[in-house]
């Protein structure tokens, strides 16, 4: 059985390595656990999976290069809430489709 391990807001800096363009973009990250025990992350941007920034697969803004530098220049913990704690909370009334519908959509910060 697959165990979330940790989640996290991971910013990446972003450098063309043709043109010299730069920018960054915040990923919400999930570590996830097999049951072997290996642990596989899992990344989404904008609320889309994607693959890993670090991969060979950015495509620059600018001049449309593959030769992509990504460093990972921050990072926060999103630890999952537990209902064990006295940690504020509210109970949730909606469904997951509702609350997605009755707002607008954010977008990615720092992306391009």
């Amino acid at each position: 059985m697959a165990m979330l391990v940790e989640i996290a807001v991971e910013r990446y800096r972003f450098v063309c390595g043709r043109c010299g363009h730069t920018w960054t973009a915040d990923y919400d990250v999930q570590y996830v656990s097999d049951d072997l025990g290996e642990v596989f992350a899992f990344y989404r941007l904008d609320g889309v999976p994607v693959l890993a920034p670090t991969g060979d697969e950015i495509i620059c803004p600018n001049c449309g290069a593959m030769g992509v530098r990504a460093i990972l220049e921050g990072r926060r913990d999103s630890p999952p809430a537990r209902l064990d704690t006295d940690q504020p909370r509210q109970r949730v009334t909606t469904s997951p489709e509702q609350r997605r519908a009755s707002v607008p959509h954010l977008p990615a910060a720092g992306g391009p």
